[in-house]
């Protein structure tokens, strides 16, 4: 007796067909674009206020500021710069106020931030001042007729000074800056 087998051919395994790549809605492509928008705007604004000389300006520090008082330019500069002419007060956004005698320095940018500087002159002791007509701060002249005032003493980081009679206080407490000024001599 002969047995034979019959040996079935072993059947190849059927090829698996890998799932269709998932097609990533438009949902979150239209998300993407929009998150991707604000970094590219954050960015932008970014490197607009650290570029900023006026948006990183704080009370304290010093700057000239030289122009037309409608086309004013601004310039941090050294405190003991001889060219300083004003200190800032005080530093905030376009609706803050700025106190009695202090000018205003706004600058507001297309994409960026808007800044308004308060700032205080920066006048020497004994020296005498014309009034500004349209320049920016106060322009040291002569001691005679054409000069408005004369400051008779300034006092930096105390309480204000006493000022003689005939004289008036002029005070920037937020720059902690005071004067004493009275008629030129």
């Amino acid at each position: 007796m002969s047995t034979t087998e019959s040996a079935s051919p072993a059947s190849a395994p059927e090829p698996t067909q890998e799932p269709a790549p998932k097609k990533s809605s438009i949902g979150k492509r239209i998300l993407t674009y929009i998150v991707g928008l604000i970094v590219v705007g954050g960015a932008f604004y970014a490197f607009n206020y650290f570029s900023s000389d006026v948006a990183q300006a704080k009370a304290g520090d010093c700057a000239v500021v030289t122009g037309t008082s409608t086309s004013p330019e601004y310039k941090p500069v050294d405190c003991g710069a001889a060219e300083a002419n004003y200190t800032v007060g005080k530093a905030g956004g376009t609706s803050e106020a700025c106190g009695k005698g202090y000018d205003e320095y706004t600058q507001t940018q297309r994409r960026g931030p808007k800044t308004k500087l308060c700032l205080a002159p920066l006048l020497a002791e004994g020296k005498c001042y014309a009034e500004n007509t349209g320049g920016v701060g106060a322009k040291a002249v002569e001691c005679n007729e054409s000069a408005a005032f004369k400051v008779t003493k300034v006092v930096k980081d105390t309480a204000a000074p006493q000022c003689a009679e005939g004289e008036e206080p002029q005070s920037f407490p937020e720059a902690k800056l005071h004067y004493c000024v009275g008629a030129p001599a």
